[in-house]
């Protein structure tokens, strides 16, 4: 049996039609179940982009890094000099280039280029 037994139709126009493929696209939602969640009040947020994921990814290597020297520093009283070294370049290397990434697409904050 069906999760949802009542069907609906209505009309829409082109634009209306090719903004709603779009917009469950960028959500990851079928048609469906994105006007669902729109009945629903739902705030839909769009998927990460891949760039977005690779970053988190990172961001995750490094944080679990840190976490590791931390543990090694609290239980000896003592940091390596390369993991101090670590921890000095990796953080302003990864926002350098987080900040060169998101700041290289060209738009202002008020949407010129």
């Amino acid at each position: 049996m069906r999760k949802y037994s009542i069907k609906k139709q209505f009309y829409v126009n082109q634009n209306e039609d090719d903004l709603l493929k779009t917009k469950s696209q960028k959500t990851g939602l079928s048609e469906s179940e994105f006007l669902r969640s729109c009945i629903k009040g739902y705030k839909i947020k769009e998927q990460p982009t891949d760039e977005i994921r690779e970053f988190i990814k990172q961001i995750t290597g490094i944080a679990n890094n840190i976490n590791q020297i931390a543990r090694a520093v609290n239980s000896t009283k003592y940091i390596r000099d390369e993991d101090l070294e670590y921890i000095k370049n990796t953080i302003p290397n990864f926002i350098m280039k987080f900040e060169k990434k998101v700041y290289s697409r060209g738009d202002d904050f008020d949407g010129n280029n």
